[in-house]
Parts: C-alpha cells; sequence; structure tokens
C-alpha cells in the first residue's frame, strides 16, 4: 500500500510519494508533469488524458477539456457531442477524475505499486464546494482522501524539508497557478515540523490562463489588422493560435522577443508575429498589480507588517514570469526563496504530509509519523441568510481548522411556522447575496409556536480539509422530545456509494 501526494493543478498535475529524506516525483513519459487535459476520441468510448491529450485541441476542440479545475463546485457540465460515450455531459469533477485515474495508472508504473490514498491539494482561498467537488473526484477515481491540503502550506512542507538555522520563521507563500491565486503567511517551526498558517487570501478566477488570454487577444487583433482575418470565428483556429501563444509566453521568461508562427491558418496563409516582453508586460501590469492588491489586503488584515516575513516562496508555474518575480521582490523588499521548485514543491509536499498521515491512521505501518503537523484556516466567513437579508457570521476568516461553531437566537418569523429553510453562505459582504451560497437544507421539526419564541440553534463545522457539516435544531425541542437535530443530506446523495459506484461504470476508459 502506498500514499502519494497530488498537486492537482489547472494547467499541470504532479504527483510524488515520500521516499526517504525527499519525495520521488513521478515520471510521465520523461515529464515530470502531465497536463490537466483530456480529449474524447470520436467514436470510441476512450480519452487520451495528460501530454498526448493537448494536440486534441486544436484538431477536436469541442472534444478536449481543460483548466476545469476553474469550475470546480460550480453546476457546469460540458457536453461531448459523440453518442458512442456513455457518459455526454461530464462535470468539472468527472473530468478531474480521469485525470487521477491515469495519474495512478502512471504512478503505478513508476513507483512499482498503485497509490490507495493520497493527499491532494486545493487553492488556499478555493471555496467549500470546490473543495468538496475534489473529494467527489479522488472518489470517482477510486482514491481515498486522505485530507485536503491547501498548496501554499504543501509549499512550506516542501520548503521545512532542508535543515534550517533559525527555530522559528515567518514564510510568505505567492501562489500562482495555472488558474487560481493564493498568498499565506505561515509560520513555520523548524524543530517540530509544524507549519501554522496565520491567514490567507486569494482569487479563484486569477492565473496563468488570464495572461495568455491577454497575449491571445493581442496577437489575434493585431493579425487581423494586418490581414481581415479574424482567427476568433473558427474554435480550431482560436485553438492553433492559443498553443502558440502559450509557447511565446513561456520564451518570454527568458527572453526579450518571442515569434509566434502558426503555419496555413488559412491556406496559403501564415499567422507570423513577433512579440517583445515590454508590450506582454504592459498587456498584463494589471493582472500582476491585483495579486499584489491582494497580498497588500491580506498583511492589513492580520495587522502584520510586510517586513515581519523572513522568507518568500514563490509557487506555480504562472510565478516564473519576470514581472511577477519583480513586483513581488519590491512588494516584500527581498528576493524570493530559489529552494523549492514551484512546478513541483506543492506535491513534494502533499507526499511528506501523505506519508505521516498514512502513517498515524495504521494504513502504512512503515511510513514516518514524525512532524509534518499543518494547521489551516478558513479561508473565507460562514454564516446564515436571515430573514431581512443580511448575512449573520458563524465561522470567522481564518479560523484554525478544524473548527466548529454554534449561534443560537434565530427563530420563526410567522405564528406557527414548523419548517424553516437555511441557506449557508460564504464570503465577507454584510448582504448574503453578495457572497457565494454553498449550502440549502430544510429543518422541518420546529415546534408550533408563536413567531419569535423557538429558538433555532445552527452549527457549522468545517474539518481539517476545509469541507463543510451543517446542522441546525430547535433547541426547545431538542429539550422537551430528546430530539438533536437535522444534519444535512448531500442533494441526490452525491456521495453516496450507489453514486459514486454509477459515476465510476458510466465514466470512459483512459487509453494507456
Amino acid at each position: 500500500m502506498s500514499s502519494i501526494g497530488i498537486d492537482l493543478g489547472t494547467t499541470n498535475t504532479v504527483a510524488a510519494e515520500r521516499v526517504g529524506e525527499l519525495p520521488n516525483i513521478v515520471d510521465f513519459n520523461g515529464d515530470r508533469t502531465m497536463r490537466s487535459a483530456v480529449a474524447f476520441t470520436e467514436g470510441d468510448d476512450e480519452v487520451i488524458v495528460g501530454n498526448d491529450a493537448v494536440g486534441y485541441a486544436e484538431t477536436d476542440p469541442q472534444l478536449t477539456f481543460t483548466s476545469v479545475k476553474r469550475a470546480m463546485g460550480t453546476d457546469e457540465t460540458y457536453e461531448v457531442p459523440d453518442d458512442s460515450y456513455t457518459r455526454t455531459d461530464p462535470t468539472p469533477e468527472m473530468i478531474s477524475a480521469l485525470i487521477l485515474r491515469h495519474l495512478t495508472d502512471t504512478a503505478e508504473e513508476t513507483l512499482g505499486s498503485r497509490p490507495d490514498n493520497a493527499v491532494v491539494t486545493v487553492p488556499a482561498d478555493f471555496p467549500e464546494p470546490a473543495r468538496r467537488a475534489t473529494e467527489r473526484a479522488a472518489d470517482y477515481a477510486d482514491i481515498d482522501v486522505l485530507r485536503l491540503l491547501p498548496e501554499p502550506s504543501a509549499a512550506c512542507a516542501a520548503y521545512g524539508l532542508r535543515e534550517r538555522d533559525d527555530p522559528i520563521e515567518t514564510v510568505a507563500v505567492y501562489d500562482l497557478g495555472g488558474g487560481t491565486f493564493d498568498v499565506s503567511v505561515v509560520e513555520v517551526i523548524h524543530e517540530a515540523e509544524l507549519y501554522e498558517v496565520q491567514g490567507t487570501d486569494g482569487r479563484q478566477q486569477l492565473g496563468g490562463d488570464d495572461f495568455d488570454d491577454r497575449l491571445l487577444e493581442h496577437v489575434v487583433e493585431t493579425f487581423a489588422d494586418e490581414t481581415g482575418i479574424d482567427v476568433r470565428e473558427s474554435q480550431n483556429e482560436r485553438e492553433r493560435v492559443r498553443r502558440a501563444v502559450k509557447q511565446a509566453k513561456h520564451r518570454l521568461s527568458a527572453a526579450s522577443e518571442a515569434e509566434i508562427r502558426v503555419p496555413f491558418i488559412r491556406p496559403e496563409t501564415n499567422l507570423e508575429l513577433t512579440v517583445g516582453r515590454e508590450t506582454f508586460e504592459e498587456l498584463t501590469a494589471d493582472l500582476v498589480q491585483e495579486t499584489i492588491t491582494v497580498c497588500g489586503e491580506l498583511f492589513e488584515e492580520l495587522d502584520t507588517a510586510v517586513d515581519e516575513v523572513d522568507t518568500v516562496l514563490l509557487v506555480g508555474g504562472a510565478s516564473k514570469m519576470p514581472q511577477v518575480q519583480t513586483a513581488v521582490a519590491e512588494f516584500f523588499d527581498q528576493e524570493p526563496s530559489k529552494e523549492v521548485n514551484p512546478d513541483e514543491a506543492v506535491a513534494m509536499g502533499a507526499a511528506k504530509q501523505a506519508e505521516v498521515l498514512a502513517g498515524r491512521t495504521g494504513l502504512d505501518p512503515e511510513a514516518s509519523t514524525e512532524g509534518g503537523g499543518i494547521l489551516d484556516v478558513a479561508p473565507d466567513p460562514l454564516g446564515i441568510r436571515v430573514h431581512d437579508g443580511s448575512f449573520s457570521r458563524i465561522i470567522d476568516e481564518n479560523e484554525t481548522l478544524p473548527v466548529r461553531a454554534t449561534r443560537d437566537g434565530y427563530s420563526t418569523v410567522e405564528d406557527g411556522q414548523r419548517r424553516a429553510t437555511i441557506e449557508v453562505y460564504q464570503g465577507d459582504s454584510d448582504r448574503a447575496t453578495d457572497n457565494e451560497l454553498i449550502e440549502s437544507f430544510v429543518l422541518d421539526n420546529i415546534r408550533e409556536a408563536p413567531a419569535g419564541v423557538p429558538n433555532i440553534v445552527v452549527e457549522l463545522e468545517l474539518d481539517e480539509s476545509g469541507v463543510l457539516r451543517p446542522r441546525a435544531w430547535d433547541d426547545s425541542v431538542g429539550e422537551e422530545v430528546g430530539v438533536d437535530g437535522v444534519e444535512i443530506t448531500r442533494a441526490d446523495d452525491e456521495n453516496g456509494d450507489e453514486q459514486v459506484e454509477r459515476v465510476r461504470e458510466e465514466l470512459p476508459a483512459v487509453a494507456n
């Protein structure tokens, strides 16, 4: 039995197993990262996953799915216009499950045994529904999740793998991935191998994809002005240009200019443009500034001075862009540490945590149980909507996980009211509907009484993975007749054994 750490990224996925002092990165046919892409092949109930799927985005863009992490926890579904597949409306977590299936198949070849359980990382500011969807994706892939671990915390664990002189260190983790951005402040107690998150903030819809989009729009508009050809009219042409733009963006991290060339974008017409780094940085300056603004807001919220940070870690592939590194160095007034690989640090730290948790739970008697403690926090406040539409907070942001909080004093608004809908929101606005609705359930055992008399209690619990378990009850009913309350049952029993097994059977096979 083996346990691994998985960085399930928007653009790339990385996995590692702790072997000795340092983790072993899973090899994907010579690459240490796997593209988070799935291509449905026409006329065959089978999918291509990973690096081999990327080319299909140009030839079959309607059957190729990337960056699904951004839609985790939403109601979005994808259309597969091919009835040879059993499931033609996969959800983001189903696409993610196919990525995880391919990952575990590859890990078995690389590591010698099939992983049975894993620590899976998520953005620190990932909403609760997205965390729940990530657990569901692992379920569909038949992976037992030991814990969901925020990516900045995992990066700190990777940083802590090496010997340090200072017993306690304050670390800021700037994590700019393909689709999301997070910043966290973590207190690292090296001797105890303890990582205590002080606070976190971020944006779920801000990452390398947005930098690609800015450069893509510049290229297609310039090409249209010069030739009269608008490649946005064709999804195939647009995807061909997108791939060339992404490659140019990577080259601009090392060169002052990059050529973008797409041969025969139309018959007898090539797309050929040269883009300078200065132009690219002008196009994306506001995106970089938005990340720095988030950093400033976090330190203001924590009432912590930036100069109290001892070390700055850069995580995520998009953090390798020179304009990002310059902005981070200026904000923190220090050069970021080069001790962790931005592409691999998260998976390495997750692998370390996976070994510790597997040992402590008895899943792997030979695994080390020393150190590795990570104390994370609630990324945003949680509470409920009350009758006047306001947001009644029950759990505050940056409370250490796991956390359970109870609040009473809620009541009915009509005489004889026996039922109430409890809506749970996540966010920091005083108006409930300005926040994100993450759960809704009905309390239907309220005692019959005049309006305002029943004392309704709501309890919200976040486990160490940041997944919600809400309860509510009428306190007077509980006292009088021994009713413990109503605990939510997920709609359609989405995590039930039968539902999970049905999805596993409906998902297509992954081509080797």
